[in-house]
């Protein structure tokens, strides 16, 4: 059973319900008001009789004329004949025995027992009983008002009350359908739209504009299903980046170890000379050399992952000169010359890992550069932060190359980096050493302009991060 159904079924006979207990109830109270409005119409009539009869008698008596059964009998039946054209109808007892109207003419029935008192014809009738005033407290007067025309309307309204329920009930069965629908709605449109998503469409919305519940509900569900779709597509990206990295990896490690194997194979079947035997060696060495450079980048990279860091302050000139006594041999064969210029002294990070980070930036510089170039070196402050940069006026890279360019293994140039040995990993090792000491990495790169890169870390003067 649907939602919607069950709505329906719920609020339909609650709502039947409350309505007609609601109107059976204002009916029975207007009809207890009418009867007390009659009530009192009855007693206020009865009163009046009663005085009127009062002074009659007392006229009477004021002639010296006495007080028959006769006489008495006509004057109650001067106000009967008048009162009954009205619906009204009276009676005159005295000590119990009724005078008026005559037992031939009686419209009520005497009262059985021993108490004398009149007894109503029937329900539908108002009857008021109260003795004459003093002296004549042996006298009583009945009063019965016809009261069947109010039954008559209330009898009425009631089929009238049945006769809307049977019209009101399908009419309002529908109109709660269609509000019910129309509520409803939005859960549907969610319902799909969930069911869309579940099926792979990350991209779909619920299109909801209103501002109620419903509405805040959609907003949420569309920021769930667009974190979802982020999220999913980080997760493909992640996944194909590392199968894109496993694939470099196995083409990393079959060509150098194809090549040993090819050589040590050469090495024990051929007769060859020394020479030719030192030749082969030599391949077979820097192959091995070439693995183990791969090995030891992975390496730094799971190490920069797991490990957290202990920044303290780093003497800048110290590390420049580190980084130019290490890489003063590749500049020199490349005949290359590095230009080093620092405005700061020192900078919050560790030591090993800048100068790691600033050797690679180098040794990139040095492969894309020509022989006779220059490469800069420069530590200077920024907005508050302290920038080292490495420039180049080499091949630099294509807005391609850029954005691909710190992934591992991406080569940039396949020839050039496998001729120095490359495995593609530098880059990529340099933005985890930024990322570690929670620095920024910016490249700046144009083809056959050069590039520039950036690491953005704290100076000296500012408090260290908290790893």
């Amino acid at each position: 059973m649907r939602f919607w159904h069950k709505i329906l079924l719920s609020v339909l006979p609650l709502f039947v319900i409350t309505l007609d207990v609601s109107v059976i109830m204002v009916m029975k109270k207007s009809w207890q008001l009418n009867i007390d409005s009659e009530t009192q119409r009855a007693s206020s009539e009865q009163l009046l009789i009663v005085n009127n009869i009062y002074e009659n008698l007392s006229s009477i008596q004021a002639r010296g004329n006495p007080l028959t059964p006769i006489l008495l009998a006509s004057v109650s039946q001067s106000y009967g004949d008048y009162y009954r054209k009205q619906g009204i109808y009276l009676q005159l007892w005295e000590n119990g025995l009724m005078i008026y109207p005559p037992q031939n003419e009686n419209i009520m029935e005497q009262s059985s027992g021993n108490s004398g008192e009149p007894e109503a014809l029937g329900a539908r009738s108002i009857q008021l009983s109260t003795p004459l005033p003093v002296p004549y407290q042996h006298m009583r007067l009945v009063y019965q008002r016809d009261i069947s025309e109010l039954f008559a309307k209330q009898q009425e309204l009631n089929r009238f009350f049945v006769m809307i329920n049977l019209i009101a009930g399908p009419i309002l069965l529908l109109l709660l359908y269609l509000l019910i629908r129309q509520l409803s709605k939005p859960l549907n449109l969610l319902s799909e739209t969930s069911k869309t998503i579940a099926e792979g469409d990350y991209t779909k919305r619920v299109q909801l504009r209103s501002r109620d519940e419903f509405g805040e509900l959609a907003l949420n569900f569309n920021r769930m299903a667009e974190a979802v779709e982020q999220r999913v597509t980080e997760l493909s990206e992640m996944a194909e980046q590392k199968q894109r990295m496993v694939d470099n990896l196995a083409h990393e490690l079959r060509t150098p170890l194809t090549s040993m194997q090819g050589f040590a194979e050469f090495l024990t079947t051929a007769n060859i000379g020394q020479e030719e035997q030192q030749t082969a060696g030599g391949y077979i060495l820097s192959e091995t050399l070439r693995l183990k450079n791969l090995a030891f980048k992975l390496l730094d990279l799971s190490v920069l992952r797991h490990q957290p860091l202990a920044l303290r302050q780093v003497d800048i000139p110290e590390l420049f000169q580190t980084v130019q006594q290490t890489e003063r041999p590749k500049l020199e064969d490349a005949d290359i010359q590095l230009h080093v210029h620092q405005r700061i002294t020192t900078v919050w990070g560790d030591a090993d890992l800048l100068a790691s980070c600033l050797v690679n930036l180098i040794e990139n510089a040095i492969h894309a550069s020509k022989r006779g170039s220059e490469i800069q070196m420069l530590a200077y402050e920024l907005n508050g932060e302290a920038v080292l940069e490495i420039r180049d006026t080499g091949a630099g890279l294509s807005a391609e190359q850029t954005n691909r360019v710190f992934e591992p293994f991406y080569r940039g140039d396949q020839a050039r980096s496998r001729e120095y040995g490359g495995a593609g990993l530098g880059l990529s090792l340099c933005r985890q050493i930024a990322e570690a000491h929670q620095a920024r990495l910016t490249l700046d790169s144009d083809l056959g302009m050069g590039t520039c890169v950036r690491i953005f870390l704290q100076l000296h003067n500012n408090c260290p991060p908290t790893l």
